[in-house]
């Protein structure tokens, strides 16, 4: 008998990264909406702010770390962030560049935040204290197994013409 779990997937469906994306795109696309509607600046942007908000200044590898977003992705909404006067990127000792709020960016993550943490609490309230604990729990094992599935897969690079063919 064929068993259709997060551990023995039958199909797609059946994956635990889109049963995660599925609900990553459910409460993230009212975040969005929200970001993009009321404030005008994007999802990617609004995960940067919030955590150069959280810790005042920042290395830009940090950021990057801290939200797993590529130096590119990462260079765009540091950009845009800065032209819309919500971010000041300063350059520390040994060529490190550092992130910081401005007044208008710590207005903005103060308006911003209580309402995604409104989204969260909405997600959340399904759980039970114990859920929501055995959740955590799960998904710190999950990181930490993602980024060892990371590290030890080797997958060739992307050939990026299409209808290109090895050799």
């Amino acid at each position: 008998m064929q068993r259709n779990d997060l551990k023995h997937p039958a199909g797609i469906e059946d994956f635990l990264l889109f049963r995660m994306s599925k609900v990553v795109a459910l409460g993230g696309g009212i975040v969005t909406r929200i970001c993009e509607g009321q404030f005008g600046i994007t999802r990617r942007e609004w995960t940067v702010l919030a955590i150069v908000a959280r810790a005042e200044t920042i290395a830009w590898s940090e950021v990057g770390q801290r939200c797993e977003i590529d130096d590119s992705r990462l260079s765009r909404a540091v950009s845009s962030l800065a032209a819309k006067k919500f971010l000041r990127k300063s350059h520390a000792p040994g060529r490190q560049v550092e992130l910081s709020l401005t007044e208008e960016g710590r207005q903005l993550y103060a308006e911003v935040f209580p309402l995604a943490r409104d989204i969260n609490a909405r997600m959340m309230e399904v759980l039970d204290a114990r859920s929501a604990e055995a959740l955590e729990q799960a998904l710190a094992q999950l990181h930490g197994r993602g980024e060892q599935v990371v590290r030890d897969t080797v997958v060739p690079k992307a050939r990026r013409s299409r209808g290109s063919s090895k050799g």
